[in-house]
């Protein structure tokens, strides 16, 4: 666990030419909300993925939001496969990319 405080230090740890990026929770407002509807997602990491733009985001931790959403140039996943209950109730996720052209 970090302090939301701490996210900016943290995120900005990221390498900056990344395809992929797996996280453990998800970006504020992206398959971040709980099952009472509170976005659960950090500000600071969706901050990171605007500036960086990797192909794919990978996360998990609230569980409820389970699945995908294209996001300008980012497909983020939830890949929780368990509900609240931690029964295995998602299929697991499988994904191709290509290596982004890099100058």
């Amino acid at each position: 666990m970090y302090s939301p405080n701490d996210s900016e230090k943290l995120w900005s740890t990221i390498p900056k030419n990344i395809d992929i990026l797996i996280t453990h929770g998800p970006p504020y407002k992206i398959l971040d909300q709980t099952y009472n509807k509170i976005d659960a997602g950090c500000k600071g990491l969706l901050k990171m993925i605007e500036t960086l733009k990797p192909q794919v985001h990978i996360f998990g931790h609230i569980h409820e939001a389970y699945g995908q959403k294209k996001v300008n140039e980012t497909l983020f996943i939830n890949a929780s496969n368990v509900n609240l209950a931690y029964k295995y109730v998602n299929k697991p996720t499988t994904i191709s990319i290509a290596p982004k052209q890099r100058d």
